[in-house]
C-alpha cells in the first residue's frame, strides 16, 4: 500500500513537472507583456463597435482630429466631416469611408482603436488567482491569447483547458471547447486550439501538484514549490544579485 502511494505521488510530480517544463519552453509571455494585454493592436479582422475608443486625424484637416466613443447607434460623432456609421467595420473600412467624406485620398486619413472596450475574454483559474476581463482584440487563438496576457503561471493544468461560447447574441445554445494546450504548444497547430470570438470565457484547470501545495506548512510549501517548479524562476532571494556576481549560470530554473 505504502510503496503504491509512493508510485502515486511519483507519477503526479513528474506529470506536474512536465506541464512547467513545457510551460517555460512554449509559452514564453512577450517581453512587455502588461502592455500588450491592455494596449490595444487589433488584428485587420476586429469588428469596430460600442463603445470602442478610436482615434482619428486627418492630414489636411487638423482641426477635425478627434479621440471619439462609438455611440449606442453605432456612428462616430466626429461633427466634421461627418458622422458615419462604424459599426462592424474594420479600421481600414472606417478609413476608407471618412476619406470619402473628407473627399481626400484615404493615405491621408489616420484611425486607431485607442481603446477595445465593445468586447471582453474572461479568464478563470489559476491566474492571478481570479477571474480576469481581458480586452478582445480580434481573432487569435488560445494559446496567442495566453501569450499575449503574460502566459500561464506555474500549476496550470495544461490539459484542462476550456473554452465557453456563450452565443447569446444569436440566441443559441452554449458551445464548450476542450483545448489541448499541451498538445498545441509541443506540436504547433492543433485541431483543439480554435480562434477565440468576441465575449469568449477561458476555464484553466490547476494540476494536483499545485493543489497538494495549500495542504502544506508554510516552512515546507516554498521548498515543496522550488522542488517541483511551481515558483518562478527569480524566486529566490538573491538571486539576481548572484547571476550578476557570475555565481549561476543564467537561471535558476534549467
Amino acid at each position: 500500500m505504502r510503496s503504491a502511494l509512493v508510485v502515486a505521488c511519483a507519477a503526479t510530480l513528474a506529470a506536474g513537472c512536465a506541464q512547467n517544463r513545457l510551460l517555460r519552453q512554449h509559452c514564453l509571455p512577450s517581453s512587455n507583456w502588461p502592455n500588450a494585454a491592455e494596449i490595444p493592436t487589433p488584428s485587420p479582422e476586429y469588428s469596430v463597435g460600442c463603445p470602442d475608443v478610436l482615434a482619428v486625424s486627418f492630414a489636411d484637416y487638423p482641426h477635425w482630429d478627434a479621440v471619439v466613443v462609438v455611440d449606442v447607434d453605432g456612428r462616430l460623432p466626429l461633427g466634421q466631416p461627418g458622422n458615419p456609421r462604424v459599426e462592424g467595420q474594420t479600421l481600414d473600412d472606417i478609413r476608407t469611408q471618412l476619406a470619402e467624406l473628407a473627399q481626400c485620398p484615404a493615405e491621408r486619413v489616420t484611425v486607431s482603436l485607442v481603446a477595445a472596450r465593445r468586447a471582453r475574454i474572461v479568464i478563470y483559474g489559476p491566474i492571478r488567482g481570479r477571474a480576469r476581463a481581458v480586452p478582445y482584440q480580434g481573432p487569435e487563438t488560445v494559446t496567442d491569447f495566453l501569450q499575449r496576457i503574460g502566459g500561464l503561471p506555474p500549476g496550470s493544468n495544461l490539459r484542462q483547458v476550456y473554452v465557453i461560447r456563450p452565443n447569446v447574441a444569436l440566441g443559441m445554445r452554449p458551445q464548450v471547447f476542450r483545448i489541448d494546450v499541451a498538445a498545441a504548444l509541443e506540436y504547433g497547430d492543433h485541431p483543439s486550439n480554435i480562434v477565440l470570438q468576441a465575449d469568449d470565457q477561458i476555464f484553466i484547470g490547476e494540476t494536483l501538484q499545485s493543489r497538494l501545495s495549500r495542504v502544506l506548512p508554510d516552512w515546507l510549501d516554498t521548498i515543496y514549490r522550488r522542488v517541483t517548479g511551481l515558483l518562478p524562476e527569480d524566486w529566490w532571494p538573491f538571486s539576481k544579485l548572484l547571476q550578476a556576481a557570475g555565481m549561476l549560470p543564467g537561471t535558476l530554473m534549467k
